[in-house]
């Protein structure tokens, strides 16, 4: 049975797969994709939820920043779609600031494409770095006694308005509505307490970083948020804006309607694909994949991920280059503050109970020496599926969640 998964910016799998052995093809999300992003959330904002009209929400004068997170599908239209709501409301385009949560050097989009020049122009963007000392505002501590720092501009802004991604409560490290502001705009320091793999399950621990984030966002005087949900590859399926409660409720409900899938059992062979330009090709979300896809195999089976991922490992990655006790190195990597650590421990776990290949644009060297098979072609795949009895079809796998089928 020919089968066709996509994944990276324009890359299409197309397989042929023994139909007997596919147990369920969840290639694509329920849902069809917004056609006009920044229409949809120029009318999210002017209709929000449980909170006054955003342009009702701000006077003129008003220092107003948008905090962009990271991986924001359609990012330039979700933009471009807020600024003409605050211009056409009073706003003066000097007034208004976009802080981007990537470094220069991770960011390949322009969040002012898609605004006229005569407004881009007036709009500053910056961003933001969480080790400079000298761009960060010290607010209050929390709860906990943790020093809570935010990026300058927004601690000086008037109004913020974070910008983030909705994801499944069940997706892998996701702290909620208040996640994309806090500790993604706070200082190094903090960005590595949340970074330990301790804190992407729902542990307590994990809890009481979600409960932190929304405690430095009130300290902050955030309360209205936009949240998109997203769709296959780029796209987007909803835009909600509002009291960051009600958006987070809301916006659970869509995203369950969208990306939870419920397997009949496990299946030996799960193959999950990444879909989705460069923002999208990280090891975070080959984390994400790669937890998504664990819930559903059998043990000793075997995960695919499909991507067109290409940044080399990091340092916690690189931990995982030959090594030989996994239950040693995987009490380490639990304890470590690396950027990915998170997916360097979830492999580590990972590798000693199933079989994991990649495909990617790295080099095969890059790939096997993290333990991990390294797939180069569609044939390959393709050869690999009929060694398999049952197949698990995951698209856009790093928003997708599989519910472990009841034993």
């Amino acid at each position: 049975m020919p089968v066709e998964l996509k994944y990276g910016d324009s890359g299409t799998l197309q397989i042929d797969v023994p139909a007997e052995s596919i147990l369920v093809d969840f290639s694509s999300p329920r849902g069809v994709p917004l056609d006009d992003p920044a229409a949809a959330v120029a009318a999210a904002v002017s209709d929000p939820l449980d909170f006054p009209r955003l342009q009702d929400a701000t006077v003129p004068g008003d220092r107003i920043v948008l905090a962009v997170d990271r991986g924001i599908p359609q990012m330039p239209s979700v933009v471009a779609g807020v600024v003409h709501t605050l211009v056409e409301g009073g706003a003066l385009p000097s007034d208004l600031e976009i802080v981007l949560a990537a470094s220069a050097g991770e960011s390949s989009e322009d969040p002012l494409a898609e605004l006229p020049q005569s407004l881009s122009d007036a709009i500053r963007v910056s961003y933001h770095d969480s080790h400079d000392r000298e761009s960060l505002a010290y607010l209050a501590a929390s709860k906990e006694g943790n020093p809570i720092y935010f990026n300058r501009a927004l601690g000086d802004a008037d109004v913020v308005l974070p910008i983030s991604t909705l994801r499944l409560d069940q997706a892998l490290g996701y702290g909620g509505v208040y996640g994309g502001l806090y500790p993604t705009f706070a200082d190094d320091a903090t960005q590595k307490r949340f970074r330990a793999p301790s804190s992407s399950d729902w542990s307590a621990h994990r809890r009481r970083r979600c409960e932190e984030a929304e405690e430095a966002a009130w300290a902050l005087g955030v309360q209205f948020t936009i949240q998109v949900a997203p769709g296959p590859g780029n796209s987007l399926l909803h835009v909600l804006a509002g009291d960051s409660r009600a958006v987070a409720k809301r916006g659970q409900e869509l995203c369950v309607a969208a990306w939870f899938h419920e397997p009949p059992q496990r299946a030996d062979l799960v193959i999950a694909a990444i879909e989705g330009g460069a923002e999208q090709q990280t090891w975070e979300n080959f984390g994400r994949a790669l937890f998504a896809a664990s819930q559903a195999v059998n043990d000793n089976g075997s995960i695919a991920i499909c991507t067109s991922l290409r940044c080399r490992p990091g340092v916690a990655l690189q931990r995982l280059v030959g090594m030989r006790n996994h239950e040693s190195l995987l009490h380490e990597l639990r304890r470590d503050r690396s950027i990915d650590a998170t997916p360097a421990a979830l492999l580590a776990e990972a590798l000693q109970q199933y079989q994991v290949f990649l495909l990617s644009d790295l080099d095969e060297e890059v790939v096997e020496d993290l333990g991990v098979g390294h797939v180069e072609s569609n044939e390959q795949l393709e050869r690999l599926s009929r060694q398999f009895d049952s197949c698990i079809l995951l698209g856009n796998a790093q928003h997708a969640f599989l519910a472990t089928p009841a034993e």
